[in-house]
Formats: C-alpha cells, sequence, structure tokens
C-alpha cells in the first residue's frame, strides 16, 4: 500500500517560494535612486520623531535613558518646560537637541535667550563647541562657529543657524522657529512677553511654497518654545508660568510636555557622586539647595518674620576693596565709590572664631548712609565673610575695609568672641605685606552706650589715643526683639536696599564692558566681583527661613532658624540697621515718635 504524505496548506493567497515566481527586473538607476530616496524618507521620519536615535546612530553621542526620554519628548509638543537641579545636564542636553534638530530640519533658526546673552552664550561655547570637536559627523554638518563676546552663532550647511539673542531691547526683530529660555526665572515676564515671544514663526519648507501643498494645513510646521530652568523663589514671576504649564499637561493637553529632576539623577548615572552632593550641601544655605539641587521652589512659612518681597535689591554697583596685588602695584582701585558731602558710611560685624560650627561665621558688611525726609537711605554695598581666623586677622581685615571705605563708625558684636576681636581691635595693628600700620579702635562716647559698658571698654583698650569709633552691641532677649522689629520696620519703609544678584550683577558688568568679567578664565576675578552679591543671596535666603515666636511675658520676638541654618549674615546686618534706626532719630527729630516703633510691634507681633 502506497501511503501519502499529508502537508499543511499555504496560507492564503500565499505562493511557496520559488524564483520563478519572481518577477525578472532590470536594477535601474532610476530604481536605484527611488530606493535610497524613499530610504531617506522612512529613517528621517523616523529620526525625526526619535532624536535620542538620531544622537546616537549619526551624531555617535551616548546618552544616558533619562535622556533619551528628555529628548524624545520635545519633539512631540509646541512648549516644553523642564525645571531640573545643578549638574543635571539640561544646557548640554539643549545643545545637542539644537543641534540635531538643525540636521533633520534644513532651514530651521533657533534662538537662545536668557538674562545674560553670555549666559546663553555658554551653550554654544561650552557645549556644542565641544560636540562638534568631538564628533566628527557633527563638525561636518556645520559651516561656521561664532563664539565673542558680541555674538555667539552656529551656522549649518544646509541654512540651519543657532543664535544667541539678547533678553531686552536690542533683541527686537529676531525671528526663530524655535525659541529656548534658558534659566527662564531670571528673565523678567515683560521682557518675554513683548519681546522674545514675538520671535517665533513656523518654518516653511521648500515644498510648501508649491500649490497642490500649500492649502494642506496639516502639513504646516508648529513653532516650539523650550524653557529650561532651576527650581526658585515662589513668590517670583516664573513660578505661576509654570503651574499654568503643569495645568494644561495634567488636563492633557498635547501640545505642553514638562520634566521635573532632582540631584539624584546626577547621582544615578554617576555624573556627581553622593559626597560631592553631601559637600555642596554643607558650603551653600539650606534654602538654595532645597531650591538649586533638590529641585523645589521656595515660599516662606506663614511664621516667616522676613518676606521676600521686603528686600529691595537694586543696587548694580558694589563697593569692593582694594586686593593686596592692586595695592602693592600702587594701582587705583577701580571699584571704589567716592564719599559724598552728608553721606554716613558703616560697618557691621557679628564674630566668630571656630571653623566649621553651624554659626560661627565672621561677616563684615558695609553700607552707605544718605540722609532723606524719611530717614537715612541705608546701601548695603558690601558684604564678605570668614571662617575659623583668629582674633588678629580678624582684626586686621576689619581695619582694612573701615579705612579704605572711609567709615565713621563700626558696629561690633561684642558677646563671645567678639570681645577677643575688640582687644586686638584695641591696639596699633601691623599690615606686613602692604606695610601699613592701623591705629586701634575703641569704644564711642554716645548717648546710646550704656556707662558701665564704656568704662569697662575704655579701661580694655590698650592703644593711647585710639580711634573713638566702635559701637558694640551685647545683645539680650529685649534688645534682639527689638534689633528684628526694627529690621524689618526699616525694610517696609523701603529704607534699606541690597546689591542685585550675581546673575544681573554679571550681566551689568558685561553691558558696561567691563575686562575683569569678560576674562571668562580667570576664576579669581569672576569670584572678586560676585562673591558680595552671592553673600547677598545668602543673607536674603537667612532672614526669610527665620521663623517668628514669642518669649516671656512681655511677648518678646525671637528669630528660630531651621535646623542646620545660619544666621550670621542677618545679624551683622540687623546690628548695622539697629544703630542706623537711632541715626533715624536724631535725623527726623519730633518726626520719629514712640508711636512708630509701638505700630511697628504691633504689625509683627504674634496674635492667638
Amino acid at each position: 500500500m502506497t501511503t501519502t504524505t499529508q502537508t499543511k496548506p499555504f496560507l492564503k493567497n500565499m505562493k511557496a517560494y520559488s524564483k520563478q515566481n519572481e518577477p525578472t527586473q532590470m536594477l535601474t538607476a532610476d530604481r536605484m535612486e527611488r530606493q535610497r530616496i524613499n530610504r531617506i524618507k522612512s529613517w528621517t521620519t523616523f529620526y525625526r520623531n526619535n532624536p535620542s536615535f538620531f544622537i546616537e546612530h549619526y551624531l555617535g553621542v551616548h546618552l544616558y535613558p533619562y535622556q533619551r526620554f528628555w529628548v524624545n519628548l520635545m519633539p512631540r509638543c509646541t512648549e516644553f518646560i523642564s525645571i531640573a537641579s545643578r549638574a543635571s545636564a539640561k544646557s548640554w542636553l539643549i545643545g545637542i537637541y539644537s543641534i540635531a534638530r538643525s540636521i533633520l530640519y534644513p532651514g530651521t533658526t533657533i534662538a537662545i535667550a536668557s538674562s545674560t546673552k553670555a549666559q546663553a552664550g555658554l551653550i554654544i561655547s561650552e557645549k556644542c563647541k565641544t560636540l562638534a570637536y568631538k564628533h566628527p559627523n557633527i563638525n561636518r554638518e556645520i559651516s561656521r562657529i561664532v563664539t565673542n563676546q558680541n555674538k555667539w552663532a552656529i551656522n549649518f550647511k544646509n541654512g540651519s543657524k543657532i543664535n544667541v539673542v539678547v533678553s531686552g531691547e536690542a533683541g527686537r526683530g529676531h525671528r526663530s522657529n524655535i525659541t529656548i529660555l534658558e534659566e527662564r526665572r531670571l528673565i523678567p515676564n515683560e521682557i518675554i512677553d513683548a519681546i522674545i515671544r514675538p520671535f517665533l514663526v513656523s518654518r516653511t519648507p521648500p515644498y510648501m511654497n508649491k500649490t497642490k501643498y500649500s492649502n494642506i494645513k496639516e502639513l504646516r510646521e508648529e513653532p516650539q518654545e523650550i524653557i529650561i530652568s532651576s527650581a526658585h523663589y515662589k513668590s517670583y514671576e516664573w513660578y505661576p508660568e509654570i503651574k499654568m504649564f503643569i495645568k494644561k499637561m495634567a488636563n492633557n493637553d498635547p501640545d505642553v510636555m514638562v520634566i521635573f529632576l532632582d540631584y539624584q539623577i546626577s547621582i544615578k548615572h554617576n555624573i556627581k557622586t553622593a559626597k560631592q552632593i553631601n559637600r555642596e550641601r554643607d558650603k551653600i544655605d539650606p534654602i538654595t539647595f532645597i531650591m538649586e539641587y533638590g529641585n523645589i521652589p521656595y515660599g516662606s512659612s506663614a511664621l516667616s518674620f522676613f518676606k521676600l518681597k521686603l528686600f529691595n535689591r537694586d543696587i548694580k554697583r558694589s563697593w569692593r576693596p582694594i586686593t593686596d596685588e592692586i595695592f602693592l602695584a600702587k594701582e587705583e582701585n577701580i571699584y571704589n565709590i567716592p564719599k559724598i558731602s552728608g553721606e554716613k558710611r558703616i560697618i557691621g560685624v557679628d564674630v566668630a572664631m571656630r571653623a566649621g560650627s553651624t554659626n560661627d561665621n565672621t561677616i563684615i558688611v558695609c553700607a552707605r548712609l544718605l540722609p532723606t525726609v524719611k530717614g537715612w537711605k541705608t546701601e548695603f554695598v558690601y558684604l564678605e565673610s570668614h571662617n575659623g581666623k583668629n582674633t588678629n586677622i580678624q582684626a586686621l581685615r576689619i581695619k582694612q575695609i573701615f579705612e579704605e571705605f572711609k567709615a565713621d563708625i563700626l558696629v561690633l558684636d561684642i558677646a563671645n568672641a567678639g570681645i577677643s576681636v575688640f582687644d586686638a581691635l584695641s591696639s596699633v595693628t601691623k599690615d606686613e605685606i602692604r606695610n601699613l600700620e592701623y591705629e586701634g579702635y575703641t569704644v564711642m562716647n554716645s548717648e546710646y552706650v550704656e556707662d558701665k559698658q564704656f568704662e569697662d571698654l575704655t579701661n580694655r583698650t590698650l592703644a593711647k589715643e585710639a580711634k573713638p569709633c566702635v559701637f558694640p552691641i551685647h545683645a539680650t532677649a529685649t534688645l534682639n526683639s527689638n534689633i528684628a522689629v526694627k529690621f524689618r520696620e526699616r525694610l517696609k519703609s523701603k529704607l534699606v536696599s541690597f546689591l542685585v544678584d550675581d546673575n544681573t550683577e554679571e550681566e551689568f558688568l558685561i553691558r558696561s564692558g567691563n575686562k575683569d568679567i569678560l576674562d571668562q578664565y580667570d576664576l579669581e576675578k569672576r569670584a572678586y566681583l560676585l562673591q558680595s552679591h552671592m553673600q547677598t543671596s545668602l543673607l536674603v535666603n537667612e532672614c526669610i527661613s527665620l521663623e517668628m515666636a514669642t518669649t516671656g511675658a512681655a511677648g518678646l520676638i525671637k528669630l528660630v532658624e531651621p535646623e542646620g541654618a545660619r544666621k550670621d549674615r542677618y545679624t551683622a546686618c540687623s546690628y548695622l540697621n539697629y544703630y542706623v534706626s537711632l541715626l533715624d532719630a536724631e535725623l527726623l527729630g519730633e518726626a520719629y515718635s514712640s508711636k512708630d516703633n509701638e505700630d511697628a510691634l504691633f504689625g509683627v507681633t504674634l496674635v492667638y
């Protein structure tokens, strides 16, 4: 008997493979060209929808998983917002995305704006330029890179370009298909709405000029806005806008994408180590850390004694002491501010000795006093801190600043270690480097200094004919309460002004043609120019973190700092301000009544 093998039927409409079933076709040049064009279309579509693959496949740049996710989100929306911590590589990602976008979409114009043109320029000069140097396929697409103090730009061979634009009146007239707001929190809303956002226009590919495509609305490309920033205070202009974008995304708005990252992402991918983060946490105040690294916007609590809006930061021209190098070279201090007629100058010092202790920073603060009909207008024009210096070194530094600043009064905390610094100040001090000798200082004879305190400090003075310029403060619970009230009262009266933040100052120096700030490789000069502005930011953070409590039957005010926080900058400034409030009474006479003080006290006392 013959058996037959049963085979499975082929799928419907499918024939078994055989060369006889294949049509014979000539591999012509036209066919090869069509295949090439189809491959280009397929890969271009894929890469445009997934730029992370283009960055890794063609540009040869490795991305971490979170970076792939980030980069792939951006082309899927018209408004992209990223609030991310330091060291999360947000500027680098913006740089590589801008390059990929410029290559994938010929004729694209990207505008990068920041609070300062130089800050936005770092994306091109440090990020993009380095990428082009390391990766040949990026370099082959670029025709020109310009990085100088006046212009930062990249031109591509396909007609695309990346430009850095001014966040101000000079930026009017620019056009862009993509606008990037770098550190958006530092750019005022009025600049963004009136000048930067009108940049945006739709990119028009050449085929859209053909009649058969021109009326198809679905083919038109939407312009895009990208916002990157670190977290900041809730009371600033950026916060309400970010909340609005989050609500849009929560309501499934397809045009809005938002991503938030804190410092843990940099630890996860070994961009920074946990030890590095801990060291940086120790160097800065807690508020700055939770904003810059924790990526948490900060708003003062209901118990905060000082609100952020009280601090008027409008001083751009800060006073800076001369350095030893400039002094020995017998050069003029170009950052000196000449004293004008009727002006008084005061220095406040909060003294500390031990290095590394939580509240042990010696703070020196300088203020100019200008008479007004409301009182002495107080401008805090300089602030510096020292940690772990001995009494003689501190006394020398105080005298250097006092004499150069041409100060009239030194408000000195004489509690604890402060009395040792007073002893050092009371003798002649030799400056071996500058080859100078400074006379001794002693307590001033004033109605505001108690007789016993005046006598005790006079007896401690070592030098004969010492300069009577020291106003001593030995704080008690009652005096601390009064000092806090006076500081808040004068802040509310707009009698106190502070230095602008370091970013605003850097922009001011660049626009004014300062040669020292333009030398981006001299970090010591940059620190010299900006450190007082950074210290002022730390001062403001200290103040707004202080919470109010009442002590004793009299309901005295006590300011309590968060665990691990400082208040030494607040102490130096508030002590100085307290002495100025005494001068207000002299300046205004009868107009300065005790009722003003009473109203101020009831205005800040807790009510249960």
